[in-house]
């Protein structure tokens, strides 16, 4: 029977192999890939370091150390779901602002041929 150690390790692994997978075959940006790298080699620390683990999940108060694992990977996933957040309202309000600038430019070339 696996350990949860191992199972977080080749899940971590796996993580990280298809984030570089996929930043090599240009489907995803490198500046997006950057937490899910972070996130993977955290999980892979945690996961190969056992003591480490240990201390970290009695430090607050984690009876069962492998549930750290869980909860550190559900707090790096908040973290990169909240950027996502950010980076979609960012490019929300460039999208309106092009909406804005286009709806301007046919109004005023309308404009121009009905003289």
């Amino acid at each position: 029977m696996m350990s949860p150690y191992t199972y977080s390790f080749l899940l971590s692994l796996l993580m990280l192999f298809l984030t570089l997978y996929f930043i090599k075959k240009r489907m995803l940006e490198f500046k997006y890939s950057i937490l899910w790298i972070i996130t993977s080699l955290f999980m892979i620390v945690f996961s190969t370091h056992k003591e480490l683990t240990d201390l970290l999940a009695a430090m607050v108060h984690i009876s069962y150390p492998p549930a750290f694992l869980f909860v550190t990977a559900l707090v790096f996933i908040l973290v990169l779901i909240f950027y996502l957040t950010l980076v979609i309202s960012d490019v929300q309000k460039k999208m309106t602002k092009v909406i804005q600038e286009v709806e301007i430019i046919m109004s005023c070339s309308e404009k121009g041929e009905q003289k």
